[in-house]
């Protein structure tokens, strides 16, 4: 499906861009999400025993501040309030169409009242997030594991400062252009490891992982080369090996069966809400 969403020539993207602000071809991208993912509803996938608790993020561009909107599969108790607004009616097709919906990309996607865009210009790492929904929903159960992936990174080289010229009239601002500055935030706001160097302090290291393996190139995430395809599997595959131990245990950690007691206490607590006691 990718080759054929991301195949575009240069000129018909350029035109495409700045007549709807995409450079690929939305309408055929959200007939293939409709083709691939049905038209079932969040709610819906949740009857699967199967199934696990599921929720992604977009961004709401025209409110009065950005702010991240999370499509769930699931709801959350009547006497919690989760700090993001979010649905659980939609079809999976729109939750993937409007988390997946890049700047520049695609066109923004409309669903309601609301313009969402891709949740990675607000939350590019949303396990915090994840751990924040896991909270209001079993709140009284301590945190058994939190896995969280990246999507790869390089190797970081040196922070060299840039070498600010002396002289009077000479200020810092006319040693700098806005494009660096524009990019700088924009690396910035982001950036995955904030996120995981805060809950790598918060959580113990038998319960948070945090796997994001070193890449030998930087890929466009609309690459459709087989061969750079081929160098991203390569890549996962040596750090999959490297790491080896490390999937193990997480492995073991997410398979743990409850003990006794905390059966006998949740089934407790699913008779209270039953019968309202």
């Amino acid at each position: 499906m990718s080759r054929e969403v991301f195949k575009q020539s240069s000129w018909r993207g350029t035109g495409s861009l700045v007549w709807s602000h995409s450079y690929y071809d939305t309408m055929l991208w959200e007939k293939r999400l409709k083709e691939y993912l049905g038209t079932i509803t969040l709610s819906q996938t949740a009857r699967d025993p199967q199934c696990p608790k599921i929720c992604t993020v977009s961004a709401v561009v025209n409110q009065t501040r950005l702010s991240a909107f999370l499509f769930r599969n699931y709801s959350i108790p009547w006497k919690f309030q989760s700090q993001y607004q979010g649905c659980c009616d939609c079809e999976v097709w729109q939750a993937a169409r409007a988390s997946a919906a890049a700047p520049t990309y695609f066109e923004e996607f409309k669903l309601g009242n609301l313009l969402h865009q891709d949740g990675g210009i607000l939350v590019n790492n949303p396990t915090a997030i994840a751990v924040h929904e896991a909270k209001l929903l079993w709140p009284d159960t301590p945190i058994q594991c939190v896995v969280s992936f990246g999507t790869g990174r390089s190797v970081s080289s040196p922070i060299e400062p840039i070498v600010l010229p002396e002289g009077e009239g000479i200020t810092a601002s006319a040693t700098t252009s806005w494009a660096n500055k524009f990019f700088t935030i924009l690396d910035s706001a982001t950036d995955t490891e904030a996120v995981h160097i805060i809950l790598n302090d918060l959580l113990p290291g038998n319960v948070y992982y945090r796997f994001n393996p070193y890449l030998t190139e930087v890929i466009s995430m609309v690459e459709i080369d087989p061969k750079k395809i081929e160098q991203l599997r390569r890549d996962a595959i040596m750090y999959l090996r490297r790491n080896e131990d490390k999937f193990q245990e997480v492995a073991k950690n997410l398979m743990q069966n409850k003990s006794l007691l905390r059966k006998t206490t949740d089934y407790i607590k699913v008779q209270r809400v039953k019968y309202g006691i």
